[in-house]
């Protein structure tokens, strides 16, 4: 398909209707921009295009690929050459669809790879000190930790939590009065490394009876696995719900040592 040619017929097919490249651009479900790439030969209709711009402009596919009017009586070379032009293009959207998928595909591994490069060092810059490799397996840890902690999961409050014997029981008796952990949530930004401690932060949102409470717990990961503190520490004349302190006591497994 040349571009030019085919800019140049929808052009003069679009004036002779009497349309503006905005009216045609609403037509098609297109910006008026595009209709106006079209005409100026800097890119050609999407194929998919293609049969709803020959109705919109009453010509046919054929003339839009082959970029002029053919006559009425057409020849059997001419509709051969229309084909060919037509698998052509066809094969040329492909390719560059292809190579569309491709490149974003690489730029979407790439970022990922500047993410597990740059963030770590970010942490440890901004929020705490030096570059905190550490941060990515305590981070990974904790997401675990957080999705047994929503799903209720016992094994899994096993397996990432540390000294956890109880904690699943607690959390079921609280669920039972109608105190229900609907999603917890651990950032890799609230992962740091802070005077050669290792930080990470529990995001908790708890419900009960339709009131909505939202908590954040720090921690810390040692050998493999979460060690979670208190949500709170008591205060007289605390006026808190009363679950809470049974919450936050379930959670709690951090050992000072």
């Amino acid at each position: 398909m040349n571009n030019e040619a085919t800019g140049a017929l929808i052009r003069e097919l679009r004036r002779e209707k009497r349309l503006t490249q905005k009216e045609l651009a609403q037509r098609l479900h297109v910006t008026d921009r595009a209709v106006s790439k079209w005409e100026r030969g800097l890119c050609a209709p999407d194929i998919a295009l293609l049969e709803p711009l020959a109705q919109a402009l009453d010509t046919t596919v054929l003339e839009l690929v082959s970029g002029k009017r053919t006559e009425q009586q057409t020849h059997s070379e001419q509709i051969e050459g229309a084909v060919k032009e037509v698998l052509r293009y066809s094969e040329q959207e492909i390719d560059r669809r292809g190579k569309t998928l491709r490149r974003r595909s690489l730029l979407a591994v790439l970022g990922a790879c500047l993410a597990l490069l740059i963030l770590p060092a970010l942490n440890g810059t901004i929020f705490g000190e030096g570059f905190a490799w550490r941060c990515i397996p305590a981070w990974l840890c904790a997401r675990n930790s957080a999705e047994a902690l929503e799903n209720y999961d016992g094994d899994g409050i096993d397996r990432y939590i540390a000294r956890a014997d109880g904690v699943y029981e607690a959390l079921t008796e609280l669920k039972e009065q109608g105190v229900v952990i609907r999603n917890a949530r651990a950032r890799l930004s609230r992962t740091r490394l802070d005077d050669m401690f290792l930080f990470t932060e529990l995001e908790l949102t708890v419900e009960q009876e339709h009131i909505t409470y939202l908590f954040t717990c720090q921690g810390t990961w040692r050998n493999g696995k979460m060690e979670w503190m208190q949500i709170y520490v008591p205060s007289v004349g605390y006026d808190g719900p009363a679950w809470l302190p049974q919450l936050s006591e379930a959670i709690a497994t951090y050992d000072p040592g």
